[in-house]
């Protein structure tokens, strides 16, 4: 019975299949009844849908089935085809109204189109261009490109490229940036479109506004943490040190950042040390962005034109530090007409020219800047030669609308010798060195790329005998290639991702004294491999978010000579490495995510998070301002890569009628592989310079409020951070955990500017932060006579509380606006002459005639005393700007 069963029932299920097989091919041959190849000629304008569709089918001999409303335009309506077939009818008929048709039993049903999501197809099509300045042709970085009465939008990107996908029909486009006449075009949007515009300076906001945040409405900005955006006319209203206007004074006066003293280059950035940060000059790094031990910087105003500092939420194309990641873009070099501008001051003189090599289509940019200060010198120390200059060169070249080349060029020189031959050659002199070669294409409406090959080195030579062949020599230098692709998907949504090779070679310290038997420190070099892919989207008009992956892998490689040290810091083992052996090869994944919540049209909430590591690190014991012995060594076999875990928490908000900007963040973060030092550590022409090393981990916190007036005659902000750092370390302090030394709970600064007239303006910027941690002396003893002093906890003391005014008038010499320019800069540095020590000194006496001297072969009962120094007072200056 069961046999049965299964026989019919597999007789049932062949029947079933076959009676379905035979229905699908007798629809199908019913289908292919009708003639599509049948040919026809309409020609039809202002006319109804139903008429058009009548006509047709008249031709065809076959009936339609379909509802008007299906149709978004159904009267006065144009199509026309001639002698076509009726299938190429019915696909032109098809895309035209936006409808699918289908044959069923000799007739043509229409039907709305419809995706996968049922939703109906919207033909969309991409507007983009570049933005630049009207009369230099210069790039518009992070210019805003806005569709009027909407909150739909993008911004420019580093090279003023923008790219924005939009439904067809008509628009009115804003394109705007600050301090330029706001301007507005209609575009009807049924096709591809590129739109190259020019926007015009607007001079007299500039009489009047020296400092300017983005515009409230801008809420397409992107969903970046921790992030200050800086324009060269910013800086360049800070009152300057005696003709020098740059980078590093000026990041004293902003949130999160903190600058070591007078005369120093040193920064440090939410509990990073000083070599966590990184400066790009045009992608490429800087290693010492000092001059003259840091009264003056490297990077100034007149050469850039935008400058951005991460603080945190670095993104993931530039990840190569800990704490920050300065990006300075310098000019492109006027494509329309010649300029000449220079400045004239007792210490430093400046001059650049930028002008037109083929007008519209390519350009140059060049600056040289050399010091004066001979004349301060020369009756106390005439045998000395001391002077610093650098040199900006930039070159760009326009080959095609998808294609452009630019290549930059810094040089820059410090010295400071004895120039008598008879004396005993000593001196130090260090170099600063970066060449660019970028090449910007547009693969298509939506993608940009920009690849760029790149160098930079930076020298260190200590002259120390007779001969000026003897002399300590230190180098790092790079050779690296990077590509990276911007691709605008929507308003809503962008994706970056790029690659990069990167090959660096270290001396980190080696004596050069002829056949004379030196310890020779071995050389390394190091390659990295990195992959990044970041994600950009805006779900609503109050959320968007941000997420990245960095992947990076790094080794070094041979010849070389490695070193192993056993727990007691002695060698055990030595290594020698082949060449173009790789070995200590390190691999990580840095994930970065950001969220943002848009509160309403002026305010808004960020939470970001981000993994960072870091593969080189500058040895250096010394916080003196004056020591540049610096040490740089990759990660290797002893010395593990620096890795930091950040989490920030950040509120902004406009207060459009006051012109306040008001932001705040929050932020924890810690460090891993944090490097100190034994005490005394011994880091000249040391071979075991690692066992000099002691490792431990670092965590810091704080908060960083501004508030910023951003319009009007009187301009500028004030801004206070509480931060901690603390560190711990075995074998020093006990491992117990400890302050760094970049430790300053409180930072406090008031930047402000008032224009009198359009010809004249007054600046003043206040800065105090609690002293440095440092470590003294806990009590003494008496050891023949004289006093020992004993030290206790490690910084267990803190130097003296740091505080500077310094103020600035700027006068217009011109009464009226012509291409000739020029003015005066009258300039105070510290106007009240505070005397803000960078050392203090527990190891001196002092004598009979009131000097203090450093004890020796003295025998009595004289009692150390604390002496300190301090570098500068009261500077007035004059400098002299001009233009045309």
């Amino acid at each position: 019975m069961i046999n049965l069963l299964h026989i019919n029932y597999c007789a049932f299920c062949k029947r079933l299949c076959f009676i379905i097989l035979t229905l699908f091919i007798a629809q199908h041959a019913l289908c292919q009844n009708v003639d599509l190849s049948k040919k026809i000629t309409v020609n039809k304008t202002n006319s109804s849908i139903q008429e058009l569709i009548e006509e047709i089918s008249n031709q065809a001999g076959i009936n339609f089935s379909y509802s008007v409303q299906i149709f978004s335009i159904q009267n006065n309506i144009s199509f026309s085809i001639k002698n076509k077939s009726l299938e190429e009818t019915l696909k032109k008929l098809s895309k035209k109204f936006d409808v699918d048709y289908k044959i069923v039993e000799k007739q043509i049903v229409l039907k709305k189109t419809t995706n996968k999501d049922n939703k109906p197809k919207i033909e969309r099509y991409t507007i983009s261009g570049f933005l630049k300045d009207r009369e230099s042709g210069e790039s518009l970085i992070g210019a805003t490109i806005l569709l009027k009465g909407t909150q739909k939008g993008t911004i420019t990107n580093g090279y003023g490229y923008f790219s924005l996908t939009l439904p067809k029909g008509n628009y009115d486009i804003e394109f705007s940036y600050i301090g330029y006449i706001r301007e507005r075009k209609h575009i009807e949007l049924n096709n591809n479109i590129k739109i190259n515009s020019d926007l015009q300076y607007n001079s007299e906001i500039f009489e009047e506004v020296n400092v300017e945040t983005k515009e409230y409405i801008d809420e397409i900005e992107k969903a970046q943490v921790s992030q200050i955006n800086i324009k060269p006319k910013n800086i360049a209203n800070i009152p300057e040190f005696i003709g020098g206007a740059g980078l590093i004074k000026s990041l004293q006066t902003l949130p999160g950042i903190k600058v070591f003293s007078d005369g120093s280059a040193f920064f440090y950035v939410r509990g990073g040390n000083k070599d966590q940060n990184l400066i790009l000059i045009d992608e490429a790094p800087i290693y010492n962005p000092a001059h003259l031990f840091g009264f003056y910087s490297v990077i100034i105003p007149d050469v850039t034109k935008d400058i951005k500092i991460y603080k945190g939420d670095i993104p993931v194309s530039m990840g190569d530090r800990l704490s920050s990641v300065i990006d300075i873009k310098t000019k492109d070099g006027n494509l329309n007409k010649f300029e000449t501008n220079g400045v004239l001051n007792p210490f430093v003189n400046r001059f650049s020219l930028e002008g037109p090599i083929v007008k519209e289509k390519s350009s140059f940019f060049i600056s040289y800047r050399h010091s004066n200060l001979k004349w301060i010198y020369k009756k106390a120390a005439p045998n000395l030669n001391l002077y610093f200059y650098d040199l900006n060169a930039k070159f760009n070249i326009k080959l095609n609308r998808n294609n452009r080349l630019f290549y930059t060029f810094y040089f820059g020189e410090d010295n400071l010798s004895n120039i008598n031959a008879e004396l005993a050659h000593f001196g130090i002199n260090w170099r600063n060195f970066t060449s660019t070669l970028r090449w910007n294409h547009i693969y298509s409406e939506k993608l940009f790329s920009n690849t760029t090959l790149y160098s930079s080195s930076y020298n260190y030579d200590l002259s120390l005998a007779e001969s000026e062949n003897y002399k300590w020599i230190s180098k790092i230098a790079n050779l690296s290639l990077k590509t990276d692709f911007t691709y605008y998907s929507s308003p809503k949504h962008s994706l970056r991702f790029g690659a990069s090779l990167n090959a660096h070679q270290f001396n980190p310290g080696n004596l050069n004294m002829n056949n004379i038997n030196i310890p020779k420190i071995p050389e390394i070099k190091s390659e990295k491999s990195v992959l990044y892919f970041s994600s950009n989207r805006k779900i609503s008009n109050k959320i968007s978010y941000s997420l990245g992956l960095r992947f990076e892998s790094c080794g070094n490689i041979g010849p070389t000579t490695v070193y192993g040290f056993d727990n007691n810091y002695n060698v055990n083992d030595t290594i020698l490495i082949d060449t173009n052996k790789i070995f200590s090869v390190y691999s990580n994944l840095d994930p970065r995510i950001n969220l943002k919540y848009q509160i309403d049209s002026t305010s808004s909430v960020k939470l970001s998070y981000g993994t960072y590591h870091q593969y080189i690190q500058l040895l250096s014991n010394s916080i003196s301002p004056f020591t540049s012995l610096e040490v740089w060594l990759p990660s290797g076999t002893n010395i593990k890569p620096q890795s930091a875990h950040q989490y920030t928490l950040g509120y902004i908000k406009f207060f459009k009628n006051l012109n306040f900007e008001f932001t705040s963040d929050f932020y924890y973060k810690k460090m891993n592989n944090q490097i100190e030092y034994k005490s005394h550590a011994n880091m000249l022409l040391n071979p075991l310079i690692e066992g000099e090393l002691r490792f431990g981990e670092a965590w810091s916190y704080g908060a960083e409020l501004m508030i910023k007036k951003t319009k009007g005659r009187c301009v500028g902000w004030i801004n206070y951070t509480y931060s901690r750092v603390y560190k711990r370390t075995k074998d020093v302090n006990e491992n117990k955990k400890y302050p760094a030394f970049y430790d300053r709970p409180h930072d406090f600064a008031v930047y402000l500017s008032y224009q009198i007239s359009k010809r004249l303006g007054i600046s003043a910027n206040w800065v105090y932060n609690t002293g440095s941690a440092i470590t003294t002396p806990v009590g003494y003893y008496t050891y023949n006579g004289s006093d020992i002093p004993v030290y206790g906890d490690e910084n267990n003391d803190r130097m003296p509380d740091y505080h500077r005014l310094d103020v600035a008038m700027n006068y217009r010499l011109n009464k009226k606006v012509s291409r000739f320019q020029h003015r005066l800069i009258f300039s105070i540095y510290n106007a009240y002459n505070r005397k803000n020590p960078i050392s203090l000194n527990f190891n001196k006496v002092k004598t009979k005639n009131g000097e203090y001297v450093v004890p020796a072969n003295i025998y009595g009962t004289d009692r150390i005393v604390t002496t300190q120094k301090y570098l500068l007072g009261f500077m007035p200056s004059i400098t002299y700007k001009f233009r045309f």
